[in-house]
């Protein structure tokens, strides 16, 4: 996406707070992620990296991550540099790649496909369908995809007034389905499908047990779930995870 380009740092700082909202967007990514230590990976829509470093955190064996935005990119490898100008984590690397391009095959397919925000990025139908394409051929049998992103059920009608004084971003409807997040000053451009269009994409690339699953705070943070009541019977985000079959 181009708006990450021209306005890398609004995002990015938003990104890095802590707040009930990162609690909410991490808790059951990193559940249903479960262990990665041995894993490739390959990232899509990997944004400035936060995900990436923390696969690697977790003892993948190595990560190739991806995003449309080059601006992101950049921010992403210079945050993997050493002083040296060698790699902190030398098996995770970084490429400027649009999640819709139909040529694009690596060489060994892995046993995980990941990202964080992905499917809201697809302008039509035909390119979520696209991304789902790609995400299949590149995993290989008995793989896994999983991805944070936009809540198919979501009902932007029914925005929370608070959500920008609580989460620091708000959402605005241009003419469904298309909508954009703001975050200040920055907009996004973002798209809703419908559940039945992700899984089509998905099932057409040949993965299958396909899981929604809704988002929570974790465990010490679970006395706060009531101030947030509204955002929980209404989540404008969700996780999705499915499987290639053996």
């Amino acid at each position: 996406m181009t708006d990450y380009d021209e306005d890398t740092k609004t995002y990015q700082n938003w990104s890095i707070t802590e707040s009930l909202y990162s609690q909410l967007e991490w808790t059951t990514f990193l559940e249903q992620l479960g262990t990665v230590e041995g894993l490739n990976i390959l990232e899509l829509a990997c944004g400035d990296g936060r995900l990436s470093r923390r696969l690697m955190e977790r003892g993948a064996n190595s990560v190739q991550s991806s995003d449309v935005s080059a601006a992101m990119i950049a921010s992403a490898a210079a945050q993997n540099r050493l002083p040296d100008g060698s790699r902190r984590y030398p098996t995770l690397t970084y490429r400027v790649l649009d999640a819709c391009d139909p040529d694009f095959e690596i060489i060994h397919p892995v046993e995980l496909v990941t990202a964080m925000y992905l499917f809201h990025y697809a302008s039509s139908e035909e390119k979520l369908n696209q991304m789902g394409a790609l995400i299949g051929r590149n995993l290989r049998p008995g793989g896994r995809f999983l991805c944070y992103t936009i809540n198919p059920d979501y009902d932007f009608e029914e925005q929370n007034p608070n959500m920008e004084e609580v989460f620091g971003f708000r959402y605005k409807i241009v003419e469904p389905p298309e909508y954009r997040l703001v975050i200040g000053d920055f907009e996004a451009h973002m798209w809703q499908w419908s559940k039945e269009a992700h899984e089509h994409a998905l099932t057409e690339a040949g993965l299958r047990d396909i899981r929604w699953h809704p988002l929570k705070l974790p465990e010490e943070s679970a006395d706060k779930t009531a101030s947030i009541e509204w955002y929980l019977e209404n989540p404008s985000c969700i996780v999705v995870s499915a499987r290639m079959p053996e």
